[in-house]
């Protein structure tokens, strides 16, 4: 799952309509839970990092689910909100918030020459 995050924060970088959604997030908090293993996602100040050891107690929210849907969700094929209508998410967050992620996941589509490392 860290491979797939890194493309994703990759291509978040790349694109500047998507880093306008971020630059005033202020340690923005995403745990995500898939498969026994948590992965740290932190929005600050217009960077986001991944961290595999992290301060739980700092987190401040949660996404949980099957590695399908949380691949679905870092490709941006799937909306963050129809996954949790479903049951293949979870997640622990206002809805203000998950307006927020559904938009940056779903805006940061990873381009064509990563699909290899994705299926």
């Amino acid at each position: 799952m860290e491979e797939m995050i890194q493309i994703f924060i990759s291509a978040i970088k790349k694109r500047g309509h998507v880093l306008k959604l971020i630059e005033k997030l202020d340690g923005l908090k995403i745990k995500l839970v898939c498969d026994g293993q948590e992965n740290f996602l932190v929005f600050h100040e217009g960077e986001v990092t991944l961290f595999i050891d992290y301060n739980s107690r700092a987190v401040t929210y949660e996404i949980s689910g099957q590695r399908e849907s949380i691949y679905g969700l870092l490709e941006g094929k799937e909306k963050l909100r129809i996954l949790i209508n479903n049951g293949q998410l979870k997640v622990r967050a206002p809805f203000r918030t998950i307006l927020l992620l559904e938009s940056i996941f779903y805006l940061t589509k990873p381009e064509e020459r990563y699909k290899k490392f994705i299926s």
